[in-house]
């Protein structure tokens, strides 16, 4: 092998610094945007997935939302429930339930209103099933003739299966 020229080899220095300045000025800057950038893709992704497994469900809300509705609706009639209704008061949520599609699962008296002399009855009733469904769960309840109040109403989701739990404040007779 031949020696080096000390110009040669400046040169050759030279050469290497103004290499490795550009490596750090233009290609890792670049790089490290580059992985910003892919990162934000992924995130952008995988937002578009929850958004297409949420669009069926914000197709039928929108759908639901477009029925019409009765303009003036009828207020049901009131009275008090009889102590036979009241002692079957199980079978007639359960029908109610059976006629929307969704399964009745207890009916709680409020021990206290019992003995309350105000003539109300507080139950909390539990259905499960369709939330689609309790819409028209809600709107039979309603109509039940000795219906005085809805005092509260929950929706529950314990293990993918859905709760609706009611208070009511029935006239007791």
């Amino acid at each position: 092998m031949s020696k080096l020229h000390p110009q040669n080899l400046v040169y050759l220095i030279i050469c290497g610094a103004a290499i490795l300045v550009f490596g750090l000025l233009f290609i890792l800057p670049n790089a490290t945007a580059m992985s910003e950038m892919d990162a934000e893709i992924e995130a952008l992704q995988t937002k578009i997935q929850e958004q297409e497994l949420l669009n069926p469900i914000y197709r039928e809300l929108i759908r639901q939302a477009q029925k019409k509705m009765p303009g003036d609706l009828p207020l049901p009639q009131t009275g008090k429930i009889e102590q036979r209704t009241l002692a079957d008061i199980n079978d007639v949520f359960n029908e109610l339930a059976r006629k929307s599609g969704v399964l009745f699962e207890s009916a709680v008296p409020d021990a206290s209103s019992y003995m309350d002399e105000s003539g109300q009855l507080t139950m909390s009733v539990t259905f499960s099933g369709d939330f689609f469904q309790f819409r028209e769960l809600l709107l039979d309840v309603c109509k039940l003739p000795y219906l005085k109040s809805m005092d509260e109403f929950k929706l529950v989701t314990e293990n993918a299966v859905k709760r609706l739990q009611l208070k009511l404040r029935l006239n007791q007779g």
